[in-house]
């Protein structure tokens, strides 16, 4: 399952931001997410990756974005499963 444009979040240089997708009904399975700048000289990194089953049968999916830049990044999220 592929996502694209989730969200829209800002960081600013040298800082780092937990970011969570979470996804109702079945288990989606292993979800790459990435972090898409959406301003001219973003540069972001993301590590960190986790799944979480949640109490009410949804799974969360977390990634943590770093701003590895010079600028103040504007950006929101992407992702797809593994094939």
């Amino acid at each position: 399952m592929a996502f694209n444009n989730v969200g829209f979040f800002t960081i600013a240089p040298g800082q780092r931001q937990r970011i969570f997708v979470t996804f109702g009904g079945a288990d989606h399975g292993a979800q790459a997410i990435h972090a898409q700048p959406l301003n001219p000289g973003g540069f972001l990194q993301v590590n960190d990756q986790a799944k979480v089953l949640n109490n009410d049968g949804t799974f969360t999916y977390w990634v943590n974005v770093t701003n590895i830049g010079s600028v103040t990044t504007n950006y929101s999220v992407q992702g797809g499963g593994y094939v």
